[in-house]
């Protein structure tokens, strides 16, 4: 009960500080690319470095739960690590989501999956076992 009366009472509030965020963010990026003259590169390879960094700093958090919890901290972990679930997953799952949207992936699926040769290679079950073919 109390939760939904605080998310009611607040909801403006945090989606204005969210916005406010999300403003922040593209004004320094912005700054960032302006002033210290980044690339697409540069800010790529920032990402791929603080990304798993980000990810080190969640498991340590979580190594020591009874220590982030009496700080207090254990609910900001948790929501970080959620939004890095949700990335990894955007990350991994829209290629394929892009990849499902054109027609000849579809086809080289069927071509791939009913060629006799790539069906041959399929059987192992009489590799595992053992057995030899019937003639």
């Amino acid at each position: 009960m109390g939760r939904k009366k605080f998310s009611a009472d607040f909801q403006l509030m945090f989606r204005l500080l969210k916005l406010s965020l999300f403003v922040g963010f593209v004004v320094i990026l912005v700054i960032f690319i302006k002033v210290l003259e980044l690339t697409t590169g540069d800010i790529s390879a920032s990402l791929l470095a603080f990304l798993p960094t980000g990810w080190a700093l969640l498991q340590i958090a979580q190594a020591c739960r009874p220590v982030v919890k009496r700080l207090g901290m254990w609910g900001p972990v948790k929501a970080l690590a959620r939004g890095y679930e949700y990335i990894m997953g955007l990350v991994i799952f829209a290629p394929v989501a892009v990849l499902a949207w054109f027609p000849f992936v579809s086809d080289f699926q069927t071509r791939l999956l009913f060629n006799q040769a790539f069906s041959r290679g399929l059987q192992i079950q009489r590799i595992l076992a053992g057995g030899k073919k019937n003639k």
